[in-house]
């Protein structure tokens, strides 16, 4: 995404509060804090502690030049490789040793005392390749829309040599493979295509279903998704919103971003790429963020009323209406211009009792409707929001919070915090494999000394998922909506793939996607690179979805990386969680001065 572009839709708050990332603050926090037990007591995280082998865990034969061997050890103990001492560990014992790789048979003995492990790693051809038996990878992966007349394309991968057919609405499709392999059962592409027939109103047909047939075996499988065909025509095609905040771009390319959709928004599609559609209302928005509708849908949005009413935490503008509509907004240090297209019929409304705005204008023009809310100084803005429910369309302004005197100045302030992953969803697999803590298990530890570290700062803190469990990403930012947090914190865990050598790869970054989060963004990754001691990989912009919360500073925090031996055993430490802990705290008080 180019950033250049995106900075010129956001222009940086008058309010936006101020970064002191010097020597003297961190020092002073990271000596400041004296309750360890009390913050990290819940702290569990299980590393084996015993020489094991994690990967690979039992011998095996590749192609590449090179390979990545990790194992946990007991720490107390030194730990050699052929005889050679292994330097690269971490504190509680794990280890990452990345080893050239000779033809044939290549064999590494690790001992610790009188425990040996040996594994074997075979330097091969493409003759060992892995081989498959099923069909996987199927488009289309999510429901998509397309014109009559126009080419639908399929593909799956299948076993190299199989025969494969497409079936979808009635029509069975031959797929060819892509490539010859060397290998027969190896997974290969397979490729088709058909062409949408005529239809008279927007008519889903259902999924992909993809038979094979493979060594006397005949199975079926199913895509995920399914298939629409629209007339063409520039009213034909309406397209919803699916996720809490999608991306829409200036073209097909995604070259530059426009704005964020919000959940249940609707427009007319004008157009269809390979990957996006562009809407009536300007731009491109991804086909995955989006579902093609049927029957009768309002997208015309006819405001009959409208009421400004003032809040605890902000203030808002209620139009009642008949759609959700797609919108431009711009928030600027004297003003807050929010553009809602295929929108007509509001009517001038009074702010005379806002906190935050000295007047408000309305202009109507090519069916679309322009409000400008102009800022009076008495009240700093923090962010805005845009959301529907039942053809009422919600403009919030959130008042900016700030900090409270004594010893707890986030008194009044509200966190939300993100465990990254859970349930069944582990994300990144450690050093130590499914032998030890993984990604989701991190998070959720940290995520909770976090709270207790902001709680004895005086804050309110929303635990997103406060246990092991399945947490969609619009689950996510629903609830944080919902209480307008002042803060939204999602921890995560970096890794790499283990054909690279993991040792050199480490460092905590921090991603943000609004203008109102670079500033805590750059904070946030300093002092958890600062207090941990590791390298400090900054603040990076990306259009992560948990991100996209436009009311308050949203961030997405990899702490470190698990394929990483040092910062795998310090991440699951009572003594890096705490550190972690102590930095989020002071990276939110700093954000407010």
């Amino acid at each position: 995404m180019d950033l250049k572009v995106w900075m010129k839709k956001t222009v940086s708050l008058a309010v936006a509060a101020s970064v002191c990332a010097g020597i003297g603050t961190v020092t002073m926090a990271k000596t400041g804090y004296n309750d360890f037990d009390a913050i990290v007591s819940h702290v569990n995280l299980k590393v084996p502690a015993k020489l094991i082998i994690t990967r690979p865990s039992a011998d095996i034969t590749t192609t590449a030049a090179a390979f990545f061997i990790t194992g946990d050890s007991d720490p107390g103990q030194s730990l050699t490789m052929n005889g050679e001492t292994v330097t690269t560990r971490g504190s509680r014992g794990s280890f990452g040793v990345y080893v050239a790789l000779d033809s044939g048979k290549n064999v590494y003995t690790f001992q610790q005392g009188n425990v040996v492990a040996t594994v074997t790693i075979t330097k091969g051809n493409a003759a060992f390749a892995p081989t498959t038996s099923v069909v996987s990878s199927m488009a289309p992966s999510f429901d998509c829309a397309t014109f009559s007349g126009s080419t639908i394309n399929l593909s799956c991968v299948a076993p190299s040599g199989a025969s494969v057919t497409a079936t979808i609405g009635g029509r069975k499709v031959a797929m060819k493979q892509a490539a010859a392999t060397e290998k027969a059962g190896v997974p290969a592409s397979f490729t088709g295509s058909t062409t949408a027939g005529n239809v008279s109103a927007t008519k889903n047909i259902g999924p992909v279903t993809y038979t094979l047939t493979y060594n006397g075996k005949i199975t079926q499988y199913q895509s995920a998704g399914s298939v629409f065909i629209a007339p063409k025509g520039n009213t034909s095609l309406v397209v919803k919103v699916k996720n809490n905040a999608a991306s829409i771009y200036k073209d097909h390319a995604r070259s530059a971003f426009i704005e964020t959709a919000r959940l249940g928004a609707v427009d007319y599609v004008t157009d269809i790429g390979s990957t996006s559609y562009q809407l009536s209302s300007g731009g491109w928005i991804p086909k995955d963020s989006v579902i093609p509708l049927t029957g009768k849908v309002a997208v015309s949005n006819q405001i009959s009323s409208a009421s400004y009413e003032i809040g605890q935490k902000g203030e808002q503008l209620v139009l009642t209406g008949a759609s959700a509509p797609f919108f431009r907004a711009v928030q600027e240090s004297d003003k807050l211009t929010v553009k809602l297209f295929h929108t007509t019929g509001v009517q001038n409304f009074s702010v005379a009792k806002s906190k935050l705005f000295s007047g408000a204008s309305v202009t109507e023009k090519n069916g679309a409707t322009t409000i400008v809310f102009t800022l009076s100084g008495k009240r700093a803005l923090w962010g805005y929001d845009i959301k529907y429910s039942n053809g009422v369309t919600t403009i919030y302004a959130k008042y900016a919070p700030s900090l409270s005197s004594g010893s707890k100045p986030l008194t009044g302030i509200t966190v939300a915090l993100d465990a990254g992953h859970g349930g069944t969803d582990p994300g990144a697999i450690g050093i130590p494999g499914t032998a030890g803590a993984m990604e989701k298990d991190i998070t959720l530890a940290t995520a909770i000394a976090v709270q207790k570290r902001l709680e004895s700062l005086g804050a309110t803190v929303l635990q997103l998922r406060p246990k092991d469990m399945d947490l969609t990403m619009n689950d996510r930012m629903t609830m944080t909506q919902n209480v307008y947090a002042d803060f939204f914190i999602s921890l995560h865990c970096n890794s790499i793939g283990y054909e690279q050598n993991s040792n050199t790869v480490s460092g905590a970054e921090v991603f943000y996607y609004e203008g109102i989060a670079k500033n805590f963004a750059s904070t946030l990754s300093s002092n958890v690179a600062g207090y941990t001691g590791r390298k400090n990989r900054g603040a990076l912009f990306s259009n992560y979805r948990v991100t996209m919360n436009s009311f308050a500073p949203s961030v997405l925090v990899e702490m470190g990386f698990l394929t990483n031996a040092v910062e795998y055993d310090d991440l699951t430490s009572r003594e890096g969680i705490f550190k972690t802990a102590n930095a989020v705290g002071d990276s939110i008080v700093t954000a407010l001065r």
